[in-house]
């Protein structure tokens, strides 16, 4: 089986919208943002353009965060307080599982959160609202979960397939074809202890390397100044 699904490509071309029209611009750091996967597939859900920054490496679907703003609020939207600061939970875009995967990344999922960042892309976003990083762990058991589902979205017609068939979410009747399925779901069961024990390696050495695939940021308010 091919790896890679379906009619997934990438582009290495800055993100124009139009004739005349400026070309967009990154939220965490301003310089110029480039599409780097555009993805089709079964119904609306897999239908994305992700973009990404080839300065701060910060990774977002196209069109969904308009402002600068209301991309650090994004960011924050799932935090909470921590020893007088705030901390939060983000896939890091600057992993070795966003590398591997590519559009294939679990990370990349439709209707996650839309915006993932590398952590030069967090600690920019969050001086917009008054904030810099304390600390940043590397998550081991989210992100061998996360490693484990890339690998098998390598093997797999349909991304997230295994979530995606137990949710009900996707049938044999939607997806790609009957036969596409039902393939996708003898290779998860053939697979899934094979790539677990892989995933477990990768995701080790990313975290001891700090490019493991989820992050905490733990972030306090910035000194006053007088």
């Amino acid at each position: 089986m091919p790896i890679g699904l379906g009619a997934r490509r990438r582009r290495a071309v800055s993100l124009e919208q139009g004739a005349g029209s400026e070309t967009p611009r990154c939220p965490a750091c301003g310089e110029p943002l480039f599409v780097w996967i555009e993805t089709y597939g079964y119904g609306t859900r897999e239908d994305q353009v992700i973009d990404r920054c080839e300065n701060c490496g910060l990774v977002l679907v196209r069109g969904l965060i308009p402002t600068p703003d209301s991309a650090a609020e994004r960011l924050l939207a799932d935090g909470a307080g921590h020893e007088g600061g705030i901390a939060f939970r983000a896939a890091n875009a600057a992993s070795l599982q966003a590398w591997l995967g590519a559009e294939n990344w679990a990370a990349l999922r439709p209707g996650g959160h839309g915006l993932e960042p590398t952590p030069r892309a967090a600690s920019l976003l969050l001086a917009r609202r008054d904030l810099r990083i304390r600390r940043i762990r590397h998550l081991l058991g989210p992100g061998m979960a996360s490693m484990w589902q890339t690998l098998l979205n390598l093997l797999t017609f349909h991304r997230d397939f295994a979530s995606e068939a137990a949710s009900g979410r996707l049938r044999p009747g939607t997806g790609r074809s009957t036969a596409a399925f039902w393939t996708d779901a003898a290779v998860t069961v053939l697979a899934a202890i094979p790539t677990a024990l892989i995933a477990v390696l990768l995701e080790s050495g990313a975290v001891v390397a700090r490019r493991g695939g989820v992050i905490e940021v733990q972030a306090e308010p910035l000194p006053a100044t007088d």
